[in-house]
């Protein structure tokens, strides 16, 4: 409401708050402001805002209170202000008729959104293979590296946790980057981990012990038939590792193990349905003699993934017209990509496919 409609009751205290306000104002600049005495003369501040009765009292205010940052902000602010009136004022802008122009974050919300969609579409073009374990995923942890196929990652026992090998390297003695737990200083301490895991049913941890049964390890006699029931148990619980060791252990009759080729073909199809390259590379052997269509399929889907044995299968096939068209350069290509493989599938491969390069370029 404006002030001249108020009534007369209120327009004599606006009147009165006013004088009140001016008063009070006047008495705060006939004042010091840190002892508050009236004396006849005082020091203003240049920032106009505080005045003192001596320089003792300007002194405990700039240099205790710290006034003196406060003072040159406020001239600094007056001075910008003082600028920014005298400055000249910028003619109005011509009219603009039709649509509104594009501003520039106009501009950079559709760079954004066009750089979202390629990336939306090169996923969809090129989806990310499916982890194998939903407890390892499918990259490494600590380096954030896709695991290579060719290549046996490093089981951790403190936290039942997987990672490759170059980063097991860096770690060497140092506690574990993924739990912070010190590494374990005898074998005992070590299978005693790994047995804590075990009893909690975790898949991955009844398979490293049956490794360590069926190799000797961390001071456990050799037993393969101790290793089987340990992997069998893992099987259960839909271990893919665990398929393909069995699977081998049924093929080869290691340890004294009874053979059975179909439960080994049975085992390599399971992991080989869930995405395993060792077990479709491994099926695809197996099947080599009564179905070898279905091992070139196998082949050529291991191989997709790097897998160095698959290639150098593969490149065999197209390189002999095994069940496949004639293909020498297919061949040779399968049998570089097998060569620049490392891990310790990649190194056994390595002079197999170096003597199949050789043999095409004769």
């Amino acid at each position: 409401m404006d002030p001249g409609d108020a009534p007369d009751w209120r327009k004599k205290q606006l009147e009165y708050e006013e004088r009140k306000a001016r008063a009070k104002a006047l008495k705060l600049r006939l004042t010091c402001t840190i002892c508050g005495a009236r004396p006849k003369t005082l020091l203003n501040c240049p920032c106009g805002t505080t005045q003192y009765c001596s320089t003792e009292c300007q002194r405990i205010d700039w240099r205790d209170r710290g006034h003196r940052k406060a003072c040159k902000k406020i001239r600094n602010e007056r001075a910008a202000e003082a600028a920014r009136a005298e400055a000249p004022t910028p003619p109005p802008s011509p009219p603009v008729y039709g649509p509104a122009p594009r501003s520039h974050a106009d501009e950079v919300r559709a760079r954004i959104a066009a750089e979202h969609e390629a990336a939306r579409l090169r996923r969809k073009a090129n989806p990310e293979r499916a982890p194998l374990s939903e407890r390892f995923g499918s990259r490494c942890p600590v380096c954030l590296e896709e695991w290579d196929v060719n290549e046996r990652a490093v089981h951790r026992s403190c936290c039942c946790r997987r990672i490759c090998s170059s980063c097991e390297e860096k770690i060497g003695d140092a506690p574990c980057v993924l739990c912070g737990s010190p590494l374990p200083e005898t074998d005992a301490d070590a299978l005693a981990l790994n047995r804590r895991h075990v009893e909690k049913e975790v898949p991955e941890a009844i398979k490293h012990l049956g490794d360590k049964y069926r190799h000797g390890n961390l001071g456990i006699l050799k037993n393969a038939k101790k290793a089987a029931k340990i992997y069998k148990r893992a099987v259960e619980l839909g271990n893919v590792d665990a398929m393909v060791c069995l699977g081998t252990m049924y093929r080869t009759g290691e340890g004294g193990f009874k053979l059975d080729k179909m439960k080994s073909i049975q085992l390599y199809r399971m992991a080989a349905d869930r995405g395993s390259a060792l077990g479709q590379c491994n099926l695809g052997v197996e099947l080599s003699g009564s179905c070898p269509e279905e091992s070139i399929r196998l082949w050529k889907l291991s191989a997709g993934q790097g897998y160095a044995q698959s290639e150098l299968n593969l490149g065999q096939a197209y390189a002999q017209g095994w069940c496949v068209e004639v293909d020498l350069e297919e061949a040779r290509r399968l049998f570089t990509r097998a060569l620049t493989r490392g891990g310790v599938v990649g190194d056994s491969v390595r002079e197999p496919a170096k003597a199949e390069l050789a043999r095409l370029n004769l």
